[in-house]
């Protein structure tokens, strides 16, 4: 139903109940009445104001001019329209979405569309069919899929009975059937508005606002209260489920369960602290729920003191007078998970009076400390109706609406990794562009439409990477409002490029090792700033050193610049690197000697035979010494970049060279050693012919010889001639 604020002016306008159930404007009521006991309170227990910034997003220009945008996130999935306006329906829609193992169902005025994760759509069904109620006035709907009990719960108020209605699927199919349960359990004469579900892993709460009247201009302000109900009486579909119902919380304004996304014995709950007397809100208040009916249930609460908020200005929007109702401060979206609790509202912009924009604040639930406060916000446009989910690392993405005087109603999505920097967010990305003005309902008094009143958000049991979301956008006054889901990713933008020190840029710079869909890539950086995505949790890297293809130089990083190299991907970077140029010096040593050399801090020595490259940066000069191998080698010059006999010499390397080192036999002292050994070897033969001849030795005895033996027979022969 719609939004009503304490210590407004009241306007409501019912467009042919009889005939249709055509949407009614409210203003707010009056200031608050009634009783005010109220249960477990607690102490009011201030902090120090959370030192809340403005994020200045800009309207999707992330880089500085020149810069080169490739890639961006969030990294949209998959998206289609879905519910639009039916004349059997009522204005605003009040957007919720929800995503199962198999299936996506939305939530709006009055109807639930079952969709599945293609787009497919399954089934579209009446709230007054879902439940059973007939002709009853039924508004508000909320959804959310429980991934502790496989089901499916809604809740939507019932105007004219006075009450919430709660459903839970009877399992994971939410087009099986439901069990259909009623808050109070008997109809009552008050206005239970803007019912909020919080499904937990013991209870399933309900939050209203009370009113005495919905359908009245004049009518009081009683509180706020809610249900505790047992989420396994609900599941097994106990007729009479245990419920515990809150006192009211007089002096309190729309409490909002939150989305727990996890297990928890605790479940919370938010609200912003208004102040009616000046519309403004400087307390956020965190309550705790533990304990399950029809055991005891205790709630607690702590408030911690916030940067002041007050209410937003109406949104412009492309051809038409009409702005668009951006509603209030109070909590449109809240998310647990491990600890951390997310909740996103609207406020007016500090230092832009005309302008809406979007408060994201982050607390630590086991202390209870805000951990980061800031304002999304542009000079160029409205935002509102802020949406907010986390994937199963725990990054939040956040799906708003956004207008101006130049652009239709339309939607944006944007994002944070973990470990990015406090108060840091990711670039819109446009997630549906408005096609038309949305005039669905419009107050010719105020020239004011309504909207929202609330965009829906999920995550997927599935595939923890992505989550889902659901808002209004414009289709043209003829149209009515229109809505579209869509799937997200968040990734970690590594917005990275180089430089070199000197020279120009190689045609291939260095390249990016990580992870994208679940696929290790490698790409080259370049001179511009360019945007890669990274899978959330995964490592990446920057090669330190890469040479040209045809290595003519090489470049290595500054040593200043390693420990960015490489990370993990939980935040997300934007880093320029520079590189050193470096130039081949080859170095090629003939046979008989080696060359030492030194440069960059190191020495090394090229041995006989071979040839070796090394890189030295650009202008450093490398001393050189030839050495011979031996005594019987010597060194005669050098040949190629390096001219000259001397064997000790140095070579600037400011471009790609080559030397060669010659070595030749020393003949002159091959020779000299020759001589020295042939001329004793002479003087020893000429010694020992001279003792021959001056002692003779004595003649040998004669052989004797053995006289010859004849043949036993004649040896073998021809024939005799006869």
């Amino acid at each position: 139903m719609a939004a009503m604020r304490p210590g407004r002016a009241v306007v409501l306008c019912l467009i042919a109940v009889v005939l249709v159930q055509a949407g009614f404007f409210a203003g707010a009521p009056p200031d608050s009445g009634g009783n005010r006991f109220v249960l477990n309170r607690g102490a009011r227990i201030p902090s120090v104001t959370s030192g809340t910034r403005t994020v200045a997003v800009q309207d999707g220009e992330r880089n500085a001019p020149g810069w080169i945008v490739q890639d961006l996130s969030p990294v949209l999935r998959t998206g289609w329209e879905a519910l639009s306006f039916q004349p059997s329906g009522l204005t605003p829609p009040d957007v919720q979405v929800a995503v199962g193992p198999a299936h996506v169902v939305e939530a709006v005025n009055v109807a639930l569309g079952v969709y599945s994760k293609e787009g497919v759509q399954l089934v579209t069904s009446a709230l007054s069919t879902v439940f059973a109620t007939g002709s009853d006035f039924l508004s508000d709907p909320r959804i959310q899929y429980d991934g502790l009990s496989g089901r499916w719960f809604v809740a939507a108020g019932d105007f004219t009975t006075g009450q919430v209605l709660v459903a839970a699927s009877m399992s994971s199919d939410p087009t099986i059937g439901w069990s259909i349960y009623r808050v109070p359990s008997s109809a009552t004469s008050e206005c239970l508005d803007q019912p909020i579900l919080g499904v937990g892993t013991l209870n399933v709460i309900v939050s209203v606002n009370v009113y005495s009247d919905c359908f009245s201009s004049t009518y009081t302000f009683y509180g706020a209260q809610f249900w505790v109900m047992n989420k396994t009486d609900l599941v097994n579909g106990v007729l009479s489920p245990s419920v515990w119902p809150s006192p009211r919380y007089a002096a309190d304004f729309s409490i909002h369960p939150v989305r727990m996304e996890g297990r928890s014995l605790i479940q919370n709950m938010v609200a912003t602290l208004w102040d009616a007397s000046t519309d403004t809100s400087s307390a956020l208040q965190l309550f705790e729920v533990s304990g399950s009916p029809p055991g005891a249930v205790v709630v607690s609460e702590t408030d911690r003191a916030i940067a002041s908020a007050a209410l937003p200005p109406p949104s412009t929007q492309l051809g038409t007078v009409y702005t668009l109702d951006t509603a209030d401060f109070r909590i449109s979206d809240a998310v647990w998970s491990r600890g951390l609790l997310w909740l996103g509202f609207n406020e007016v912009c500090p230092g832009l009076p005309s302008t809406a924009c979007i408060r994201l604040i982050e607390v630590e639930t086991t202390a209870r400390t805000i951990r980061q406060d800031f304002r999304v916000s542009s000079t160029l446009r409205h935002y509102f109706y802020p949406a907010l989910a986390l994937d199963g690392a725990g990054n939040l993405a956040v799906l708003a609406g956004y207008a101006s005087g130049s652009e239709y109603p339309g939607l944006v999505a944007t994002g944070r990794l973990t470990g990015d920097p406090i108060g840091v967010l990711q670039p819109p990305v446009v997630v549906k562009a408005g096609l038309g003005v949305d005039q669905s309902w419009c107050d010719t008094n105020t020239s004011q439409c309504r909207y929202g009143d609330y965009f829906g958000s999920s995550n997927d049991p599935s595939d923890p990477t992505l989550v889902w979301f659901a808002g209004e956008f414009g289709r043209g006054s003829a149209l009515g409002w229109g809505t579209y889901i869509s799937a997200v990713r968040m990734k970690a933008m590594l917005t990275l490029n180089y430089s070199v020190d000197s020279g120009p840029l190689p045609a291939i710079g260095p390249m990016l090792h990580f992870v994208r869909n679940g696929t290790p890539d490698s790409v080259a950086i370049g001179a511009e700033p360019v945007t890669f995505l990274a899978d959330p949790g995964t490592a990446w890297r920057i090669d330190s050193s890469f040479t040209t293809p045809s290595r003519e130089a090489r470049y290595v990083s500054r040593a200043s610049d390693a420990p960015n190299l490489a990370g993990v991907a939980n935040r997300s970077a934007s880093t320029s690197f520079v590189y050193q140029v470096q130039y081949p010096l080859a170095i090629d040593v003939g046979t008989g000697g080696s060359v030492a050399y030194a440069t960059n801090s190191t020495t090394h020595t090229v041995a006989a035979g071979t040839k070796d490259v090394v890189y030295v940066f650009a202008g450093r000069t490398v001393n050189l010494t030839a050495i011979p191998t031996s005594v019987f080698w010597a060194f005669t010059g050098w040949t190629g970049d390096l001219a000259g006999g001397a064997a000790s010499n140095a070579i600037a390397v400011d471009q790609p060279r080559s030397i060669v080192a010659r070595f030749a036999l020393n003949w002159a002292l091959i020779t000299a050693i020759s001589t020295v050994i042939v001329i004793p070897a002479v003087t020893a033969t000429v010694f020992l012919v001279r003792r021959k001849r001056r002692a003779r030795p004595p003649p040998f005895p004669p052989i004797q010889q053995s006289p010859p033996v004849p043949p036993s027979s004649p040896p073998e022969g021809p024939p005799p001639l006869t």
